[in-house]
């Protein structure tokens, strides 16, 4: 039998291998214009023009594989299970990628890939998504345009067809949101595990603003290569226009500027929350403070992730609650764990640094897939629990510093009872 782990090993159990942290983009709707925006026609013209541009800036023309055939691209479409956008078949039968020589990619510099790797991608990035590193504490955040671009990690229908060389791709997307089109450009990869960058509503547009950038003249050129300023999204600056890190004393002068891109907020010292009036779309959220707070302001924002290191804690604002999904509660006075019992769709539970009044409310969350919580906790409820999917128990109460985490030992199965 496992043995419960030792005063130095917080332990991971992973009872049921096959639960994957639920996937928000599932949720979503499909495309209302699902007509690619891309014309096969104007990309093939942009190329061409992009190639001849750089060849008269540096004095010299990179060559070319040769175009695949219409049987190369049906057989990669079969492959990949999806069509791709019209615009990127066209540039295929110009060239198979990029070759082994060009240095230079009509892509924003990510090499350009054959028909015979279009889709791969190396997915040891998608380590993020192992219980060790707490995917139960990362939202996927929405995209830039809202809900162009499914709030996932990774899809079948996100066709790798460039990369950064640095664990980033860029990828058609054939499986967009709402506000989106089939065969978008987005970047996904290791820089991109809170949410996909839209980067252009197709191949054409992302060609086109190359070519724009070089009629400008806003490129760089050393030696053989170009560095072009297309003026395209980036993941640094939209990371942090949607994150706000601020503290009581600061939060009354901030608050009366709207934040409608902000999805991820953290306040040390909150005395209320008067400061979501700016914020409307937060998804995570980290409050700390002596509290208690009135949370019920909270049930108006689509926070998905919540995380509370106050003195003391009242839950009963959380009560109804339509989108939390996760919950960590720090918390020296002991906490009514009875409101989340009218959380419908609640599935991740940290109290392992909390007080609880009432442990065997936990008991009654049926939608309970994720618990952390002590060793002498565990004891207590072990055999009550619902059906759980990771169990994370701790030998004694955790010191808790933001941002939270645990270095884990994980074992697979359920800890002994």
């Amino acid at each position: 039998m496992t043995a419960l782990p030792t005063a130095s090993e917080p332990t991971l159990y992973e009872i049921d291998d096959e639960f994957l942290v639920p996937d928000r983009g599932d949720e979503q709707e499909g495309p209302a214009n699902a007509v690619p925006a891309g014309d096969p026609d104007e990309a093939v013209r942009l190329f061409h023009e992009y190639r001849r541009r750089v060849a008269e800036i540096l004095g010299f023309e990179e060559e070319l594989p040769e175009p695949a055939t219409e049987e190369d691209l049906d057989a990669a479409e079969e492959r990949l299970g999806f069509a791709l956008p019209p615009d990127l078949r066209a540039l295929y039968g110009v060239a198979d990628g990029d070759g082994d020589d060009v240095i230079n990619s009509v892509f924003d510099g990510h090499p350009w890939h054959p028909l015979d790797e279009l889709g791969d991608e190396e997915e040891d990035w998608l380590l993020v998504l192992d219980w060790e590193y707490e995917p139960q504490r990362r939202v996927v955040f929405d995209s830039e345009p809202s809900n162009a671009v499914r709030r996932s990690v990774l899809r079948p229908g996100w066709i790798p067809f460039a990369d950064d060389t640095g664990g980033n791709w860029l990828a058609v997307d054939m499986d967009p949101g709402p506000e989106g089109r089939p065969g978008q450009v987005i970047a996904i990869g290791v820089d991109y595990s809170d949410g996909p960058l839209h980067v252009a509503d197709s191949v054409t547009t992302l060609l086109r603003r190359q070519v724009e950038a070089l009629e400008r003249g806003d490129y760089r050129v050393h030696d053989k290569s170009i560095w072009i300023d297309a003026d395209l999204p980036n993941g640094l600056a939209v990371d942090r226009e949607r994150s706000w890190y601020t503290d009581a004393a600061s939060v009354g002068a901030e608050t009366g500027q709207a934040r409608p891109r902000v999805q991820k907020v953290r306040v040390s010292d909150v005395a209320d929350l008067a400061f979501l009036a700016a914020i409307p779309n937060v998804r995570s959220l980290s409050l700390s403070g002596g509290g208690p707070l009135d949370l019920s302001p909270l049930r108006d924002r689509p926070v998905e992730y919540l995380e509370l290191e106050l003195g003391a804690a009242d839950l009963a604002g959380l009560a109804g609650h339509p989108e939390l999904r996760s919950l960590s509660v720090s918390a020296a006075q002991p906490v009514d764990l009875a409101p989340l019992r009218a959380v419908p769709r609640l599935w991740a539970l940290d109290i392992a640094d909390a007080s609880i009044a009432d442990l065997t409310a936990v008991t009654e969350l049926e939608g309970l897939r994720f618990l952390e919580l002590t060793r002498e906790q565990w004891l207590e409820l072990r055999d009550d629990l619902p059906p759980l999917a990771v169990v994370g128990i701790h030998p004694h109460r955790p010191e808790r510093e933001w941002p939270l985490g645990t270095r884990w030992n994980a074992e697979s199965g359920e800890p002994p009872r």
